[in-house]
């Protein structure tokens, strides 16, 4: 019952195992979306996947810091999750 306590350096592996895979996933959303918008000509699930792809992404690829640094405005992780949530509500709908 008693757990030991996580070193710091499995905190931060685990950290990174996440990122990575976030990272991925927001790739695969991002190729997905241009694919749908330039090939299919299904634009309106290829912008949200595409955006949702922007908002996931970890900041040297996401949306996050430019808008804090540029417009001023703070996107949150939980803003970010509900808008992404949304926008692949959106796409899924929208898919023939």
């Amino acid at each position: 019952m008693n757990r030991a306590p996580a070193t710091p350096q499995q905190y931060i592996r685990f950290l990174k195992i996440g990122i990575f895979f976030t990272a991925l996933f927001g790739m695969y959303l991002g190729i997905q979306g241009l694919y749908l918008m330039l090939v299919e000509k299904n634009y309106v699930t290829g912008a949200s996947l595409f955006l949702a792809a922007l908002l996931i992404a970890p900041p040297p690829i996401g949306i996050s810091r430019m808008a804090k640094e540029q417009f001023g405005i703070d996107l949150s992780i939980p803003v970010r999750m509900v808008a992404t949530t949304i926008l692949l509500f959106i796409a899924w709908l929208s898919l023939p």
